[in-house]
């Protein structure tokens, strides 16, 4: 009997990854995997009878196998895992690395460089109480994709973010020593897949998304060892670490994305990162040799 395994995306998301769902489907497919590309929307989850259910469709089904979550709800991958059903990423990755402040708060201590990072909210900012003087950087906490990324300069362009964010909860950071580059690291499991460089010499934001440019990269040795050391306090399954840089060109870690996008890997190299998680998640599963 062939292992099933859903595949799940929000209905916004999956319209703009229809390539990548298909890739995913054709992979599994050559691995001799059942997976079901699954929108959330089709999905509800909660207690019935006392015990925790799945209902697929209004039907309550049987479950999966494993579950390959992209899209960002900790409630339900934490449902999955109760329900003894893998889930990719967990749980716990979804709800550390999906809030840069608790992000920040996980990894401090572990002698791992990265930016001073105050926990406030935009609100708190107009009192005056300000941790560091301007120039500085407010991000959204559950912010994606450079949204919600503001480089403020003085009182003006502080009222003007809190009228665009309203009450929310933020992080406050100085300047890096290299605005608008930035380092992208996939990682699967405990292994480093491969590494690209962004940078936007029009924009502190480096997003390829946004208008930046990307290019292989390959981490010295140095490199490694900081980027090993954050690999070290997570589980993953594929994740993308992102680093600044300071004056001196040195990584900084900046964020963790989660449902990681993988087009700037899959334009700079030849590497087939769905073969790999695919080929990962079986041997997590116990289907092959000991996962990396």
């Amino acid at each position: 009997m062939k292992i099933k395994g859903w595949l799940i995306y929000e209905t916004e998301h999956a319209k703009k990854n229809q390539a990548f769902i298909q890739w995913f489907l054709n992979e599994a497919k050559e691995l001799e995997m059942e997976l079901d590309f699954i929108l959330q929307s089709r999905i509800a989850f909660g207690v019935q009878h006392n015990e925790l259910v799945i209902v697929l469709d209004g039907k309550t089904i049987d479950p999966p196998d494993f579950v390959i979550m992209r899209n960002i709800d900790p409630l339900f991958n934490e449902q999955l895992e109760r329900m003894n059903i893998p889930c990719f990423n967990s749980h716990h990755v979804s709800v550390i690395c999906n809030d840069k402040a608790k992000t920040h708060q996980h990894l401090a201590g572990k002698g791992i460089p990265m930016l001073d990072t105050y926990f406030t909210t935009t609100d708190e900012l107009l009192t005056g109480n300000l941790p560091i003087p301007f120039p500085f950087i407010i991000k959204a906490r559950t912010g994606r994709g450079g949204g919600d990324v503001f480089m403020v300069e003085g009182v003006e362009q502080l009222e003007a973010v809190h009228t665009q964010l309203s009450a929310r909860s933020i992080i406050l950071q100085p300047l890096a020593g290299s605005p608008g580059k930035d380092l992208r690291v996939y990682v699967l499991g405990r292994t480093i897949a491969g590494a690209v460089l962004r940078s936007n010499p029009k924009s502190f934001k480096a997003n390829f998304t946004l208008g930046g440019q990307a290019e292989a990269y390959t981490l010295n040795e140095v490199e490694r060892t900081v980027v090993n050391k954050v690999i070290q306090q997570f589980d993953f399954g594929l994740v993308g670490i992102d680093f600044l840089f300071d004056v001196n060109g040195r990584l900084l870690f900046n964020e963790i994305e989660d449902v990681v996008g993988c087009r700037t890997l899959c334009l700079t190299s030849d590497i087939n990162i769905v073969r790999m998680y695919l080929e990962f998640i079986l041997q997590k599963l116990g289907y092959g040799g000991d996962p990396t």
